[in-house]
C-alpha cells in the first residue's frame, strides 16, 4: 500500500495519483520511508490536531427549508399514488408517512410544529400549481 502525503489516504501498490484528492504519489523505497521521515507521518500529525469543524448548518438558528420541501414533494406524491389506489384514506396515510418523515429529519425539535404546517401548506400550494 502507498499512502498520499497530502490527505493520507491508502492507495494502490504503484498509483502516480492520489484516488481521494488527486495528488502526485511520489514512490520512495521503504527504507528511505522511515530514514528520511515519511511524510505522511507528518500529515497525520496534521490531522490529528486538526480540529474538525461542523458542517455550515449546524449550530444555525434558521428554518429547515429542506425538510419542508422534500417531505411537501413526498406528500403530493403518495397523495396522487394512495389517493388514486385507496381514495380519502390513502391521502391521510399519506399525510401520517409526510408527518412522520418531518418528526424524525427535522433539526431542531420545537420547531416541528411549524414544520408540519409549512409542509402542508407548501404540499398544498404544490398540488394547486400542478392543478392536481
Amino acid at each position: 500500500m502507498v499512502f498520499c502525503p497530502e490527505c493520507g489516504e491508502r492507495n494502490r501498490e504503484g498509483s502516480k495519483f492520489c484516488r481521494n484528492c488527486g495528488a502526485l504519489i511520489e514512490e520512495k523505497p521503504l527504507k528511505s520511508r522511515f530514514i528520511s521521515g515519511d511524510k505522511f507521518s507528518e500529515t497525520r500529525r496534521a490531522l490529528e490536531k486538526k480540529e474538525y469543524h461542523r458542517a455550515p448548518h449546524e449550530g444555525k438558528e434558521g428554518f429547515d427549508w429542506g425538510t419542508v420541501v422534500s417531505s411537501a414533494l413526498l406528500l403530493v406524491i403518495l397523495m396522487l399514488i394512495l389517493g388514486r389506489i385507496i381514495g380519502f384514506t390513502g391521502v391521510l396515510i399519506a399525510t401520517s408517512i409526510s408527518i412522520i418523515y418531518v418528526i424524525s429529519s427535522a433539526r431542531r425539535k420545537a420547531s416541528v410544529p411549524a414544520l408540519i404546517i409549512m409542509t402542508l401548506m407548501s404540499a398544498a400550494a404544490i398540488s394547486a400549481y400542478f392543478s392536481v
